[in-house]
């Protein structure tokens, strides 16, 4: 975690400021290490790699934050009805789902999706700038607000958190207040939380990590695998005990690997919908979180219904994204061939599949030559892949190690929204200029996010 020193920097607001100008500013923060148990979780989870201090946003960051991630969401939602007449099988067709992938996630119906996501966002020195939204329950992060715990045994990071009335959401409490809803359950409603069966060996600790943390907030949860899934005398059980919820961690790809994975998920989905035991999330919302769903937010067709203020919202926190496609396209109202317009704006524009995680298959066009880049459009173009606005991070500074300087350090927030709730931030971090991806597969360090308090939510 070591590169060139710089002097006190500026912070990126004001509250930032303060923090690099007290006492605790100056010197790196670690976890602290008297609650083992936890830091244990958080070595599962982060592979204890840290950013040196915490993150802040103030108030009406926040709220902005919350109001555009929610907003945002709303949209996503709305485009079967929006562009499709409700034909939510031409809208899986249209963001790139195989047939069978389609009627896997729309099997059976679902009343209303659930509102569970992960939002990557760079920010740009001026504003949040929205990468892609996972919307999905199966998603990495959720168990940062145990960070802030350990964090806050720093003396002095407590003492400037205490002094400006500073709180962090938890993640956790917001998940297992859906999970509850969802149950229906009128008492503790016991939850699995559920992976595939062939990944569950990797996932595992992640899985019991999550349940032991749910415990507290009033659910009665517990990890396992399908292959676990009986159904008797009308209820779900795993392992003789009985589910009320179901909380998925497996995913339409890999329950689409092959026709017997997929027969298998039809038996699976079947049996939970007879036992009305509800899936948190439901894959559908899959369909919704694919990055073709962002691309259709900013065509003609789609702007065209767009209120003042959603094409306000759109144009202020979605960068210009396009599914990538030979012919032509319409581009803040001129219409242009795709293909050539990418290979003009190679420097500005960055290309990715439509779905996946960890920034794989990701090219910067900045990063690559003419001919390389040239070649990344041809390839991706008969494939599932979108052409998006590049966003510089602006790099935020950090302490080093040795508590000798500060170094720049470029952010990816991941911020949860849960129900129509700002839920917190599991930030990931690289030194600026160490890859084009900040991600964990690219080794990032994990970090918190301390706030002023936007209303009464969040923990102090």
């Amino acid at each position: 975690m070591s590169t060139t020193a710089h002097p006190r920097p500026t912070g990126r607001n004001a509250l930032t400021e303060r923090y690099l100008r007290s006492p605790a500013g100056a010197s790196p923060i670690r976890p602290g290490t008297s609650d083992q148990v936890r830091l244990e979780m958080l070595h599962d989870s982060f592979e204890s790699r840290y950013l040196t201090r915490p993150v802040f946003l103030e108030a009406a960051e926040v709220r902005r934050l919350e109001a555009d991630l929610d907003g945002t969401m709303d949209l996503l939602f709305s485009l079967p009805d929006r562009l499709f007449d409700g034909d939510a099988h031409a809208f899986a067709a249209a963001v790139g789902l195989r047939p069978d992938q389609a009627r896997l996630a729309l099997r059976p119906p679902v009343r209303e999706p659930a509102r569970i996501g992960r939002a990557d966002l760079y920010h740009d020195g001026t504003a949040f700038r929205l990468l892609e939204f996972n919307l999905s329950s199966a998603l990495g992060g959720p168990e940062i607000p145990e960070l802030n715990r350990l964090m806050r045994a720093d003396r002095a990071l407590a003492d400037f958190t205490d002094a400006e009335g500073l709180v962090f959401p938890d993640t956790v409490a917001a998940l297992a207040e859906a999970i509850a809803t969802a149950a229906e359950s009128s008492g503790t409603p016991t939850v699995a939380v559920m992976d595939w069966s062939p990944g569950y060996h990797k996932t595992e600790p992640a899985l019991r990590a999550l349940a032991a943390l749910l415990e507290p907030h009033g659910i009665d949860a517990f990890a396992c695998h399908t292959d676990q899934v009986r159904e008797r005398d009308g209820r779900i059980t795993v392992d003789g005990r009985h589910v009320d919820a179901v909380h998925r961690y497996f995913t339409l790809g890999e329950l689409t690997a092959d026709a017997a994975s997929t027969a298998e998920a039809e038996r699976l989905l079947d049996a939970f919908a007879r036992c009305d035991v509800p899936v948190l999330s439901p894959l559908r919302t899959s369909m919704h979180g694919n990055k073709r769903a962002l691309a259709m937010l900013w065509e003609e067709r789609c702007r065209a219904t767009l209120d003042p203020a959603e094409s306000a919202l759109i144009d202020r926190f979605l960068p210009w994204t396009h599914a990538l496609r030979p012919g032509t396209a319409e581009i803040r109202g001129e219409s242009v061939d795709l293909l050539a317009h990418c290979r003009r704006h190679r420097d500005r524009l960055v290309l990715k599949p439509s779905h996946g995680l960890g920034g794989s298959g990701t090219v910067l066009g900045r990063a690559v030559t003419d001919d390389a880049w040239d070649r990344a459009l041809q390839q991706a173009a008969g494939q599932r892949y979108i052409v998006q606005e590049l966003v510089d991070p602006r790099p935020e500074h950090f302490p080093t190690e040795d508590g000798t300087g500060f170094t720049p350090w470029s952010l990816n927030w991941g911020a949860f929204l849960i129900g129509h709730r700002y839920a917190g931030t599991f930030l990931r971090g690289l030194p600026a200029g160490a890859a084009d991806v900040i991600s964990y597969d690219n080794k990032a360090y994990a970090g918190c996010v301390f706030q002023e308090p936007a209303d009464s939510r969040g923990i102090r």
